[in-house]
């Protein structure tokens, strides 16, 4: 599963220029993570950029029933932690490696000094933030104008764009409830809605998707 908000955008790794990638890889150090294995906690306050440079990371939100909510799993090529250095907040999801990943972890010193001595650096984070922010508001302006199923179906539809295989995407319920802001009960009522139509078809803890281009004409004409 890739970044909720961040469908059908380049890994930072791939905005940058060979020589800058080297640089601010050269400017942390690669730390190895087994399975599983927690990367940082939520509420952590030491700044630093981490990029992932193989497998994933899961970033989750832990419930105060002991449950928790996958926010998004990143790959090769993405990072996370911006927070921490522009805006001097504290983590505010767990991080679990998935698999065996190695991320290059880069202090905020080293990462402001590459920040400071190359602009370009600066204008891909930025583009890369703005992207996601237009995401979190073409979110919210969904939220605004379209019913729950057409809400799910695009959200679904992203997803399908960026995984493996459409045939098996890895998400849970919970998780399609959180990104969209609605409870359990009715993010089911929607999955049933779609798979009653064929759009979907819904499996433990993961959805298949038949046909996407069926479901995107199903969407396009939910739109107008």
């Amino acid at each position: 599963m890739a970044d909720l908000l961040v469908f059908r955008e380049a890994p930072l790794t791939r905005l940058l220029q060979p020589d800058l990638l080297a640089r601010l890889s050269g400017a942390g150090r690669p730390v190895r993570y087994a399975d599983g294995q927690l990367i940082h906690g939520r509420g952590d306050d030491k700044p630093g950029y981490s990029l992932v440079r193989e497998g994933e990371v899961r970033l989750v939100k832990p419930r105060k029933d002991g449950d928790e909510l996958t926010i998004s799993i990143v790959g090769p090529g993405y990072g996370f932690g911006e927070a921490t250095l522009f805006a001097g907040a504290p983590r505010a999801y767990d991080a679990y490696a998935v698999g065996e990943t190695v991320i290059d972890q880069i202090p905020k010193p080293a990462f402001e000094r590459v920040l400071d001595e190359d602009p370009r650096l600066a204008r891909a984070m930025l583009g890369s933030l703005t992207r996601r922010l237009y995401a979190a508001l073409g979110l919210l302006d969904d939220l605004r104008s379209l019913p729950l199923p057409v809400r799910a179906a695009k959200l679904i539809a992203d997803m399908a764009s960026s995984a493996k295989s459409p045939e098996r995407i890895i998400c849970r319920q919970s998780d399609l409830a959180f990104t969209l802001g609605v409870s359990r009960v009715s993010i089911g009522k929607a999955l049933a809605k779609l798979q009653d139509d064929g759009l979907v078809r819904l499996g433990y803890g993961e959805i298949a998707v038949p046909d996407a281009r069926q479901l995107e004409a199903w969407i396009e004409a939910r739109e107008d």
